[in-house]
């Protein structure tokens, strides 16, 4: 991904998005390397994604919270829309 997206290689053929874009994706390419590649950062990174969590992961961690977070949202839209709201 980071010879697809380097800003010198990067074309308009090859790829849809603009040089400032390629060069902003390229950077984010970078970054999480050098997170994931070193064992110390990878250890944070983890955790804070609450992915060290024996308790989280047993019960399926983030992914989870985020389907429980949907549905409220949806359930409260729901709602908004039978007492007459639009948003």
């Amino acid at each position: 991904m980071a010879l697809q997206y380097h800003p010198d290689v990067c074309t308009n053929n090859n790829t849809p998005l603009t040089k400032e874009e390629s060069t902003q994706r390229f950077i984010e390419l970078r970054k999480a390397y050098e997170t994931l590649s070193d064992p110390n950062s990878r250890r944070i990174y983890d955790c804070e994604l609450g992915l060290d969590d024996p308790f989280a992961s047993r019960f399926g961690g983030r992914e989870v919270w985020e389907r429980q977070l949907h549905g409220l949202r949806k359930r409260s839209g729901e709602r908004m829309k039978k007492r007459g709201f639009k948003y």
